[in-house]
């Protein structure tokens, strides 16, 4: 009973030092277009500290840190899309995922469980022994690889709750293969997004296909006189007359033809 008190002790305070003190980055190769081979790559870090987490690109991470010191948003995107950042807090169980809209914040609640089934299929990445284990998200099924060498319940993206880190995790398509490529010192701060307001899924299609049907309602004078003044001019510096017409045509080209979200069962038909 004595050592098992003291495993479990130790278990916690190694956990406790890994979550204040390191990041975890991953890399993302995911498939934009489902019908062709071509793959994009980002890099993602995990941040985790006292139970919490915040999974975001390390661009998006510096813009978090910038805004907790100043208070002021930095011009992000005039887009509408899914730039794959998610919070959790594993002790009250609530994961967001964050999506983005010029200088709009939503939070989509991840009501969805993950049930998981470890395997007894072993490998080593990184120099640390991982484990196999498989769950389905999202309308897909996914294969993943965790490690108890670092005690955290935690990984890339919404995936959480194997007894240790999640090292690798990919859908069986290979649409989407997150990988922990550095595990690198943290200064332990999370720099947590702010002010989001709550949709469900419901609102977010049609908050997307509001966008797809003007994408550049923000900039072009039709949402409802809240323009964003902006100079336009060419390479050369000479002012211009942007052509809306043509520049919402090119974005909702490039929807219809990069439209494969994560979620399969929440897909936006375009």
């Amino acid at each position: 009973m004595v050592k098992q008190f003291i495993n479990i002790i130790t278990l916690l305070a190694f956990s406790l030092l890994f979550s204040q003190n390191k990041s975890f980055v991953y890399e993302l190769k995911f498939r934009p277009n489902p019908t062709k081979d071509s793959l994009a790559k980002d890099k993602f870090v995990l941040d985790i500290n006292d139970g919490k987490s915040m999974f975001r690109t390390l661009k998006d991470r510096a813009a978090d840190s910038t805004f907790q010191a100043t208070k002021r948003f930095s011009f992000m995107t005039t887009s509408f899309k899914d730039f794959r950042t998610v919070s959790k807090n594993l002790k009250t169980k609530e994961t967001n995922k964050f999506i983005v809209n010029f200088q709009k914040l939503f939070a989509i609640k991840i009501k969805e469980e993950l049930v998981w089934k470890i395997e007894q299929e072993t490998k080593e990445t990184l120099g640390m022994k991982v484990q196999k284990a498989t769950t389905t998200y999202g309308g897909r099924n996914w294969v993943a690889w965790f490690t108890n060498e670092i005690p955290l319940l935690d990984g890339p993206y919404i995936f959480h709750g194997l007894p240790g880190l999640i090292t690798e995790i990919a859908d069986i398509q290979n649409d989407y293969v997150f990988s922990l490529v550095q595990i690198k010192n943290s200064n332990g701060k999370l720099y947590e997004k702010e002010k989001a307001l709550p949709i469900s899924w419901q609102q977010y299609e049609k908050l997307a296909l509001d966008y797809y049907s003007d994408p550049t309602r923000e900039i072009n004078g039709k949402n409802g006189g809240a323009t964003v003044m902006m100079k336009w001019v060419d390479e050369q510096g000479n002012d211009l007359i942007p052509n809306f017409k043509e520049m919402n045509e090119r974005e909702q080209k490039e929807i219809r033809e990069n439209n494969n979200p994560v979620e399969l069962n929440h897909k936006i038909n375009y």
